[in-house]
């Protein structure tokens, strides 16, 4: 059974086709504690098995499932529910900390994979192990609060090759980071850095 927050038709807001419609599917719990984070992951509403999840999404009609937290892969079932809307047609997006194994992930899956900053106060989380599982229609994502997270990626990026294997994106910690601000340092680096910018919340949907 899976621990489910919430399932709701929405728009995909970050990182991969945003502004597309889709039936986010939040699954409830995490293993880290973020200092800016701004979900309630830890409220379970129902426990439903992955078949039912599956078939809730379907009848929805809608092309895009993006499986969310907390932490999905948290609870072992979620590798399941990816496999059975992968075989049913429907596009997944997995949105994941990066410090829970990849490998039971269907290769079709689109993975958005946090690399957690120093202001996260889970820098270093990430499993290194992660990069074999991590290809070029899937992003890594930092969310950034100021210039040391912005740096620290920089850093990182260059230690890991990304820009050799996936898609890099920023995202602003809402309400905290200037997008202006981080979109000029982007611009300043040269490098292909995607802004990420949380299109829920602008426009006040979840």
């Amino acid at each position: 059974m899976i621990p489910i927050n919430e399932i709701v038709e929405t728009l995909i807001g970050e990182v991969h086709n945003i502004g597309e419609p889709c039936v986010l599917v939040r699954v409830a719990g995490c293993n880290l504690d973020c200092n800016w984070c701004d979900t309630n992951h830890q409220a379970i509403n129902e426990r439903i098995s992955a078949q039912e999840v599956a078939e809730r999404v379907e009848k929805t009609g809608r092309g895009w499932a993006l499986v969310t937290g907390g932490e999905p892969l948290l609870c072992p079932v979620t590798a399941d529910l990816l496999a059975k809307l992968v075989n049913r047609g429907i596009n997944v997006l997995l949105e994941t900390n990066g410090s829970i194994p990849l490998d039971r992930v269907p290769a079709k899956v689109v993975k958005s994979v946090d690399m957690k900053t120093p202001s996260s106060g889970h820098a270093g989380c990430f499993l290194e192990s992660n990069l074999e599982f991590i290809f070029k229609n899937d992003y890594v994502k930092f969310v950034i609060t100021n210039r040391q997270d912005f740096d620290w990626a920089l850093v990182n990026i260059e230690k890991y090759s990304l820009f050799e294997m996936t898609n890099v994106a920023f995202s602003p910690v809402w309400g905290i980071m200037n997008p202006g601000e981080l979109a000029k340092w982007i611009l300043e680096t040269g490098l292909p850095i995607r802004l990420s910018i949380q299109l829920h919340k602008i426009i006040g949907i979840k």
